[in-house]
């Protein structure tokens, strides 16, 4: 029987994130280092803090943010045999590598200032092979736990990988930045995680992918056209989504506020979008109000779009202009039954949890940017107030298809024939409105946040109806 395999798993800046990844394979894990004859040396995540003057195998997880990390680094290549980066932080810098670039410190709310200053930081994030020599590559972020097991399998039995097309590991020889209409890709952020790329395909959407290879590869749409010429819907999922701000939609706030010191300016709010407010401050959503008011808003009206549907034909009504979008660029023959998408108001400014209403009009406030402007606020401690008014749209016995799923399996469904008569409203986002691309970033765990916001939400709606 050949010897043992050692193996460890080391950190430097980072979220952990890659780490917690190749931990929660849980029993996976435990039986394929069994199979694998390997020993799993240092992980202090699992307990396994003792090192080892000799490894086999090493994954380093985190960018390199200090000279006291350049020193560790460099003692954990000589001891190991094999050298594996781990993400895209060990692989590109990660979100450490935009420090100096990103208009909010997104370093120090994902890692943490204090760590960061323990760490005594000298540079900005730095991927680990411009320190060492690198043998192998897990990209992403965090990184996908089957391709670790396929990578650590290859290892263990001496397998020798290509994955060679990093000729020079930091030279950066071609940057996409993209505009639209409404969406926009800064490339001199974009630290290529792929997180944009995974949700434009789980949409069915496919605008965004990842585009050359080696030192030129990067993020972008087909031939780096503008978005909406790459079949773009706007949803703005890809910009909630991307942890480096490198994906982004045009922001009215600055707009929003010059109108609100001229003054007699209305909010229409949305109330999914208020609910995610609510969430966002920990506050009562009545108190949000209070608060929109008190930055300058004269009138609070609770609103939302009207669904026409058709009682004599069949009908298609998208929730939004991305829904519109979405049935003409991906199923064109269906168009003929395609409603247009529900008119906004034009008498205010619309608070909304939809990215793609920006199309339809200017100013118009994400959940997001009404948090910025918010943002000196005590929310939390407001006094409630209920909304000036409510105008919500005429309630009709139609079908819903909500998230990407649904959708797509209605709009099959019409085109088999299946579905002939009625009306059909579909929501692309996953989650729907509750969880749309221009929602509160998450302040806990995702399922904790989509319950959160449908327990706020359903408070909302129970009290307008009671009134």
């Amino acid at each position: 029987m050949r010897e043992k395999v050692v193996m460890g798993i080391y950190s430097l800046t980072g979220c952990e994130g890659c780490r917690h990844e190749v931990v929660n394979l849980g029993e996976r894990l435990l039986q394929a280092l069994e199979d694998l004859n390997i020993e799993l040396a240092y992980e202090p995540l699992l307990g396994l803090s003792a090192e080892r003057s000799e490894y086999d195998i090493v994954f380093v997880e985190g960018a390199v943010m200090s000279e006291a990390e350049v020193r560790r680094l460099r003692e954990v290549r000589e001891k190991a045999k094999v050298l594996v980066a781990m993400g895209t932080c060990a692989s590109l810098g990660g979100v450490a590598s935009a420090y100096e670039v990103l208009d909010v410190d997104v370093v120090k709310v994902k890692y943490g200032s204090a760590a960061l200053a323990s760490r005594g930081r000298v540079r900005r994030g730095t991927p680990i092979s411009k320190f060492v020599k690198v043998d192998y590559y897990l990209r992403g972020c965090p990184v996908n736990p089957e391709e670790f097991l396929k990578l650590l399998s290859e290892l263990a039995r001496s397998v020798w990988v290509r994955q060679g097309e990093r000729r020079f590991e930091f030279i950066r020889e071609y940057i996409a930045s993209i505009s639209g209409k409404v969406m926009r890709l800064d490339g001199e952020k974009c630290v290529v995680c792929g997180r944009c790329v995974g949700i434009c395909n789980a949409l069915g959407v496919n605008a965004l992918g990842t585009v050359n290879r080696g030192i030129r590869v990067a993020i972008s749409t087909p031939f780096a056209t503008p978005f909406e010429d790459a079949g773009c819907v706007s949803c703005g999922l890809c910009a909630k989504y991307c942890p480096v701000g490198a994906l982004t939609y045009r922001d009215d706030v600055l707009v929003t506020q010059k109108m609100l010191k001229g003054g007699n300016v209305d909010a229409y709010v949305e109330p999914e979008a208020l609910a995610s407010l609510a969430e966002a401050f920990n506050a009562s959503p009545w108190s949000v109000i209070t608060s929109l008011k008190a930055v300058g808003f004269s009138k609070v009206i609770l609103w939302s779009p009207e669904l026409r549907g058709s009682a004599e034909s069949l009908t298609i009504v998208p929730a939004s202009p991305a829904e519109h979008a979405y049935v003409r660029n991906l199923y064109p023959s269906l168009t003929k039954y395609l409603a247009e998408p529900p008119e906004i108001p034009s008498d205010g400014i619309l608070i909304t949890q939809c990215v793609a209403r920006k199309l339809q009009g200017s100013p118009v406030l994400t959940a997001r940017e009404a948090e910025k402007l918010l943002a000196s606020i005590p929310v939390d401690t407001m006094v409630e107030s209920g909304p000036d008014a409510v105008k919500m749209g005429v309630k009709y016995p139609i079908a819903r298809a909500v998230g990407p799923y649904e959708v797509r399996g209605a709009l099959e469904a019409v085109m088999s024939g299946y579905f002939r008569g009625g009306t059909i409203a579909i929501y692309v986002c996953p989650g729907g409105c509750l969880m749309g691309g221009g929602q509160t970033f998450p302040k806990t765990e995702l399922g904790m946040i989509e319950e959160a916001r449908e327990r706020i939400y359903r408070e909302i709606m129970f009290r307008i109806d009671r009134r």
